[in-house]
This record gives C-alpha cells, sequence and structure tokens, in this order.
C-alpha cells in the first residue's frame, strides 16, 4: 500500500511497532524517487496516535488517506466455545484501540478540509471451523467502517474496506502467529487450497491491492464509501 501511494505521488507516514521493518520499507520508497517517513508506532496508545499526527500535520498541513493495516492478535485453533474468553476480549480491544485511536485523530483536519479518505483490508468468506476471535474481528471491523461512514460522509470524508481471502505475499511470508486453523500445513500447500477455492483459480497480490487502494481514494473513487471491495478473486461470490 505504501509503495503504491508512494509511487502515484503522496507523501507516506509508515508507522509499525517494529519501526526498522518500516523503515526498510521507507527507504526501498526514498531509493525509487518517493517521498516516505517510517516511525515506530503502537497504534493501541492513543497518546502516541496523537503526538505523530500532530507531527504530520506540522510537516504537511494535511491528511488526505488514512490505511489501516494492523492485526489484533487474533486466536485462532480452538472452537470458540472452548476459547479462553480473554483471547477474544484481547482481541476485540487491540481492534476497537486501533482503528479508534487512528480515525479520531485523522477526522478533525479531513473535516476542516471537506475530504479525505479512510481504508482497511478485512479479511472475508464463509464460516469456517477454528477461526477463534479472527472472523469475528473481520466483521466487527465491517461494522465499525460502516458507522464511520455514515457519520462521516457529509464531511466529503470517504470509507472503504477491502476484502480479501489472502494475497500470495500474505500466504507464503506469513510468519507464525503461534495457533492456526491450518495446523502445520505448509504455506505452500496452503496457497495452493486458497486458490484451489477462487473462481480465476490464484490469489491478488499485494501489488494488485495496492494498485487498488490508490485508484479508489483518487478521483475515479470519489463515489466509494461505506464500500466493501471485493478482492477474493472469485472465492466469495457478491
Amino acid at each position: 500500500m505504501a509503495r503504491a501511494f508512494a509511487a502515484s505521488g503522496a507523501s507516506v507516514h509508515l508507522t509499525g511497532r517494529t519501526a526498522a521493518k518500516v523503515a526498510a520499507v521507507a527507504e526501498s520508497i526514498a531509493a525509487t524517487g518517493g517521498r516516505a517517513r517510517a516511525h515506530g508506532l503502537d497504534v493501541t496508545d492513543s497518546g502516541a496516535v496523537e503526538r505523530l499526527t500532530r507531527d504530520v500535520l506540522a510537516a504537511h498541513g494535511r491528511i488526505d488517506v488514512l490505511y489501516n493495516a494492523v492485526t489484533y492478535q487474533e486466536a485462532q485453533g480452538t472452537p470458540l466455545h472452548a476459547l479462553d474468553v480473554g483471547a477474544l476480549e484481547r482481541t476485540l480491544v487491540t481492534l476497537a484501540r486501533a482503528h479508534m485511536n487512528t480515525v479520531r485523530c485523522v477526522v478533525p483536519t479531513m473535516i476542516d478540509r471537506g475530504s479525505g479518505v479512510i481504508q482497511t483490508t478485512v479479511g472475508h468468506g464463509p464460516p469456517f471451523p477454528l477461526m477463534g476471535s479472527t472472523a469475528i474481528a473481520w466483521h466487527t471491523v465491517e461494522g465499525l467502517y460502516r458507522q464511520f461512514a455514515v457519520e462521516l460522509g457529509e464531511f466529503g470524508i470517504r470509507v472503504q474496506w477491502f476484502r480479501t481471502g489472502g494475497f500470495r505475499e500474505s500466504i507464503l511470508q506469513a510468519r507464525d502467529y503461534g495457533s492456526s486453523y491450518t495446523g502445520e500445513a505448509e504455506a505452500s500447500k496452503v496457497l495452493t487450497e486458497l486458490e484451489r477455492g477462487t473462481m480465476l483459480g490464484r490469489l491478488p497480490s499485494v501489488e494488485e491491492a495496492g494498485a487498488f487502494a490508490v485508484f479508489a481514494a483518487g478521483e475515479s473513487g470519489a463515489s466509494l464509501t461505506s464500500a466493501a471491495i471485493n478482492l477474493t478473486a472469485g472465492a466469495v461470490s457478491d
């Protein structure tokens, strides 16, 4: 996403809990002529988000697009009825803080300008055993974003979320989070199984997702708000 927006001419500020990882992406963007800065940030820390927002506004005077690409400490591999309630609470609290902290901070400047775009990515698919708190997180995010959209539309702020059954890179390069409904299956086998379930016989790449995010945030997507955009390659039919 960051590379796509930078390639379109945006000044990009990347955040992540591990500063070195986002710094590497920022450096790769700068190496190709783009404008990017990296910041170590935990988006569940409201004070830290507020401080960074002030810094970005001081540097640029505006924030046009907020893209939330976060995880929520999901727990998988256990039936929901047997899942420790603390695991579910942890997912929902992390989710609420991540989205509420960031959206609350950028909305005032977007309202002042009369425009802005808020985007995120959510998993999407039919119910599946042993998904734990993950699928619940997907639906909760969509509920939040629908509410943001209906309340922010009058200020010219558009809200969009991209539904995915997984990207090639997110499957092949995923780190082990400690529990998964896929068990001990190799990443390549998981990818093959997921691609077999799509109409196109493949999963989209992160580059394709980035290009579409730029399209949706730009003038060509000016009417897209409260919009769930299907990027599942036909794994789910709308």
